[in-house]
């Protein structure tokens, strides 16, 4: 009992032992099984051999012992490089899923063929915590291998995981698994299992102690104002200052030196050499209509105007005078106003080869004036169109004109011209087949489109 008490006292303390820094070099002596039989079967840890004497199977670990020696790098707290020479002697599968080299293991009657093995590597160690700062410190490690067997040579990437255990002084166990992927042809994949010791002894190299310099007595520095700047550097040395304001006050602590503040004794900006722009909108309050509303320059320093109060500013509202919270600020048009003056303008027609309208449509054209009336926001294009009978540049002229005409009528029966657009199409929009009485006749029509902006 009191030598485990000795034994987990010493661990402890050796755990705190914090001199990394000092222990750059270590070798080490790791004894190490290599395992062939686990790539090539699945079975990666033990397996049934056949016993000859007593003929049952018994549980075996199928790994080859080797000896590998070390040297170790530490190039700071969480990296080290560790370089070996590995050497055995054992029977190398030829390909993936050897069935001799697996027999040579599964029966002690089977053909064995075991050859000297040597292996040198490199690796680069990660140290998840530092080994010098813990009692047990993991690391991820990865690097380069290269083989000898008789003849062969191969060349394989070492890639695991490892534990260091420090005993004190610079020793530590060394717990290290690595499963290496084999680069060259003649090579097969196989895993390796070590556990040694590590030695790191420490850095000799002392550091030359910083030679005494003995400082002259400091000068005496004028302050006149003592605010503990010296006068040849206070650009106010009569009046007590800040460092940051070069020893000059800054009575509204806005960063703006008071010799430089236009505004003292308000809160300012740079930009406006210390004068306050309270609504951050870039307009200087002395300049500024509506100093706690940002604005804009054009609305010397107010909000963009929105005179119908409907969320839509001014100058972005189609229909600035007429409240609509959608439409740009325009009212929506009504799909029954849009259905009745489709209705009409299906009722409007002309004399023939002639912009007259027929006294039989102009009951229609009211219809269409009397929704406008009553909608005063809603504008009209009226688009004339024809069939292509005759020539395209006559009926071009004469379904301008027939839209002038319908224009022409709504002006005067009260309805402002600006609100009214006519355009003539002639047949180069048809919605009927022109080779038919029927669908001309279709073609031959004038719409009466209707927006709000």
């Amino acid at each position: 009992m009191k030598k485990a008490t000795y034994l987990i006292s010493f661990l402890l303390i050796s755990t705190f032992n914090l001199f990394a820094q000092d222990h750059k070099n270590g070798v080490g002596v790791h004894f190490t099984g290599i395992d062939f039989y686990g790539p090539q079967t699945g079975n990666y840890f033990t397996n049934d051999k056949l016993n000859d004497a007593s003929g049952k199977n018994d549980k075996k670990f199928f790994y080859d012992p080797a000896v590998r020696v070390t040297y170790w790098h530490a190039f700071n707290s969480h990296f080290d490089l560790n370089a070996g020479i590995v050497v055995a002697a054992l029977q190398y599968p030829n390909s993936d899923k050897d069935s001799s080299f697996i027999r040579s293991k599964l029966y002690n009657s089977a053909f064995k063929n075991q050859q000297p093995y040597v292996a040198l590597d490199a690796k680069l160690n990660y140290n998840i915590l530092p080994k010098f700062n813990y009692l047990i410190s993991p690391y991820l490690t990865a690097g380069l291998s290269g083989s000898l067997r008789g003849a062969d040579k191969g060349i394989d990437i070492p890639a695991g995981l490892g534990f260091n255990i420090h005993l004190g002084h610079g020793v530590f166990v060394n717990l290290e698994s690595n499963y290496r992927v084999a680069l060259s042809a003649i090579n097969q994949n196989h895993l390796t299992h070590s556990a040694g010791l590590v030695y790191w002894w420490k850095n000799n190299k002392k550091e030359k102690p910083a030679p005494v310099v003995t400082m002259p007595a400091p000068p005496v520095i004028k302050d006149k104002d003592n605010d503990g700047i010296a006068d040849n550097d206070d650009a106010c040395p009569t009046l007590p200052g800040t460092k940051q304001m070069k020893g000059c006050p800054d009575k509204d602590n806005d960063g703006i030196a008071d010799n430089e503040d236009l505004c003292p004794e308000q809160k300012g900006v740079k930009q406006f050499n210390g004068c306050p722009d309270t609504d951050g909108d870039g307009i200087q309050d002395s300049k500024d209509a509506c100093p706690t509303v940002a604005g804009t320059s054009k609305y010397k320093g107010c909000p963009i105007p929105d005179a119908d109060n409907d969320g839509f500013n001014d100058e972005v509202d189609k229909c600035p005078q007429v409240a609509s919270s959608v439409n740009n600020g325009c009212p929506e048009i009504k799909q029954e106003d849009k259905k009745k003056i489709e209705m009409a303008a299906q009722g409007i027609n002309f004399e023939t080869g002639s912009a007259n309208i027929k006294k039989a449509s102009l009951a229609n054209l009211d219809k269409i004036v009397d929704i406008l009336k009553s909608e005063p926001t809603y504008l009209v294009d009226i688009e004339g169109h024809t069939d292509n009978v005759g020539n395209s540049e006559k009926n071009l002229e004469l379904s301008q004109k027939r839209a002038d005409a319908c224009k022409k009528y709504l002006i005067e029966k009260g309805i402002q011209e600006s609100r009214i657009n006519s355009t003539g199409f002639g047949d180069m929009k048809p919605i009927g087949d022109n080779k038919t009485s029927q669908g001309r006749a279709l073609n031959r029509r004038t719409e009466f489109n209707i927006r709000n902006y």
